[in-house]
């Protein structure tokens, strides 16, 4: 009994330290992971325009954004909106229709937590749905993403190495 407390010991998980340093945008946008496990993931966001410019859901996750700097509008299938101020933040759960654009005069800095879901669709199925059931990728021209330029040498979190 001992040796197997011993073993789940050593394969325990273990704390990560992450950084939220990101290059500002000239244009465009990046999202990059600043880290991950098995179910759950945090990125940062920056926009110097746009967003994510076509309603769509995702099938296998509920995420949430928390706006760092800058301002953002999410707007629902009604085209409600809701507008987004620095350390305020939107949930969406699995399901839920939205789009998302940068509605303030900077770069848009946002924190993006994801947790997939128990019931998320077969690997190789479609999860990043529209309205009328069409795939759409976050990166693709259908969802107006433009080529993303970095500002040289400018970062948000830069002294956090």
């Amino acid at each position: 009994m001992e040796s197997a407390a011993k073993a789940k010991t050593a394969e325990a998980p273990k704390a990560q330290l992450f950084s939220l340093k990101t290059p500002y945008m000239k244009q465009g946008r990046v999202t990059q992971t600043v880290t991950k496990t098995e179910n759950m993931w945090i990125a940062v966001k920056i926009n110097a325009e746009g967003g994510e410019n076509e309603i769509h859901t995702h099938l296998n996750q509920d995420h949430a954004f928390i706006v760092l700097e800058g301002e953002m509008s999410v707007f629902d299938e009604n085209g409600v909106e809701m507008k987004v101020k620095p350390f305020q933040g939107v949930n969406l759960p699995k399901g839920a229709y939205y789009r998302y654009l940068n509605t303030g005069p900077g770069n848009l800095v946002v924190l993006r937590f994801g947790a997939y879901t128990p019931d998320r669709p077969a690997k190789g199925e479609a999860v990043r749905l529209m309205p009328d059931g069409t795939p759409i990728l976050g990166g693709s021209e259908e969802n107006k993403s433009l080529p993303p330029i970095e500002m040289a040498g400018r970062f948000f979190a830069e002294s956090a190495g």
